[in-house]
């Protein structure tokens, strides 16, 4: 299932983490020839990205065998899906449009 990127950060080796507004995180690397992405490498790539789609196998899982285990149940029916923000009265981010 689809996701939107709502931020980014890295991990403890450095490797770029996308934060998807769906709760799950996925890594975000680009490391030729098996992934090709080169905005990870900058700010201003990463930035431009935001709210870009990117495929969550985690939530493709918990829709396909969601008694499995494993991973805790998808956030997104709780979640802004522009910024991430919690829909539960809370502020958005400053640069959210759908506020």
């Amino acid at each position: 299932m689809e996701r939107a990127i709502v931020g980014y950060h890295q991990d403890e080796h450095g490797d770029w983490v996308a934060e998807l507004a769906c709760g799950h995180r996925q890594h975000v690397r680009h490391q030729p020839p098996w992934q090709v992405r080169p905005w990870v490498v900058d700010e201003e790539g990463r930035q431009g990205r935001l709210g870009t789609l990117l495929e969550c196998g985690l939530c493709a899982q918990n829709v396909s065998a969601p008694d499995a285990g494993g991973e805790a149940a998808c956030f997104a029916q709780i979640l802004c899906p522009e910024c991430g923000a919690v829909l539960d009265g809370g502020p958005h981010r400053a640069d959210c449009t759908s506020q």
